[in-house]
């Protein structure tokens, strides 16, 4: 069973989209990281 889990997330800012069916699944244990440039909203 996951502890957290996330499937076919979209969002848009202003009406850009910045997320497009974005699915995760995290099980115990895992480690996850989200990667980008400075200021960019993560």
């Amino acid at each position: 069973m996951a502890l957290l889990e996330l499937k076919e997330i979209s969002k848009e800012y202003s009406g850009k989209k910045v997320l497009d069916t974005v699915s995760l699944k995290i099980q115990s244990g895992d480690m996850k990281v989200v990667m980008g440039p400075s200021g960019c909203g993560k």
